[in-house]
């Protein structure tokens, strides 16, 4: 398992970056996304079209994940690889505040209280989360290959 000191690096990895790449797979084969997300609360939390691909084959099977930090030197490759599951988030408290974070975070104006909504009307997006039941740290730096299981 993960240290304090990997703890930290996991969090401030997942703090700096913006995208996350989900894979998913369904009958028309192998999919990979890339979405802008959140991380609140152990969840991914990220607006897409409700008819895309990677949503359509990720609510109905399970999902991988993957965030990385890109770097000037080859051995710097750091991420997290992940599988889990994409969920839609329903109206509710939780999901409104979601929403809400993940405008702050993207510097996105909304007009009017109701986030949710004006995700759905301007983007015709819904909020999802991908929730992780199983996350590697993979760090080139400690060596070619070099992963550990850590907890969010």
């Amino acid at each position: 398992m993960s240290s304090n000191r990997s703890d930290n690096r996991v969090h401030e990895l997942i703090d700096a970056v913006w995208t996350m790449t989900l894979a998913t797979t369904g009958e028309n084969g192998p999919w990979s996304a890339p979405v802008y997300y959140l991380y609140r609360d152990r969840w991914f939390y990220f607006f897409s079209s409700p008819s895309s691909r990677h949503i359509q084959d990720g609510l109905a099977h399970r999902a991988a994940a993957s965030i990385f930090r890109v770097h000037a030197r080859k051995d710097r490759l750091e991420g997290l690889q992940m599988h889990g599951t994409i969920h839609l988030q329903r109206a509710g408290i939780q999901a409104a505040a979601a929403a809400a974070a993940y405008a702050r975070r993207f510097d996105i104006t909304v007009s009017g209280p109701d986030f949710l909504a004006f995700f759905q009307n301007v983007f015709h997006a819904r909020l999802f989360s991908f929730v992780p039941d199983q996350v590697y740290h993979m760090d080139n730096h400690k060596g070619f290959g070099s992963r550990e299981m850590v907890e969010l």
